[in-house]
């Protein structure tokens, strides 16, 4: 288990890309594997305080991110910063 930063995330609407980050702010830190699986990930972002409903939730990996986005929208609302892959 590492220690991440989460991003709260600003996100409009865009026809072309279906989201894109306006801004985003520091929301504080989580400790979790970043390999776990989403669920598990979903569950330490509710333990956490930072969702209230996992369910609603899911993940994308951006390469740099957890993104945490709606399941239905796929509107981002937070992120989990680790860095990049390569």
């Amino acid at each position: 288990m590492q220690t991440f930063k989460v991003l709260s995330i600003d996100a409009w609407g865009n026809v072309d890309d279906g989201y894109e980050w306006n801004q985003w702010f520091n929301a504080g830190h989580i400790d979790i594997d970043v390999n776990a699986d989403h669920q598990t990930i979903l569950q330490a972002m509710q333990t956490e305080g930072f969702i209230n409903y996992p369910e609603f939730g899911d993940i994308e990996d951006d390469g740099f991110n957890l993104v945490i986005v709606d399941k239905q929208t796929r509107q981002p609302f937070f992120a989990i910063e680790y860095g990049s892959t390569i």
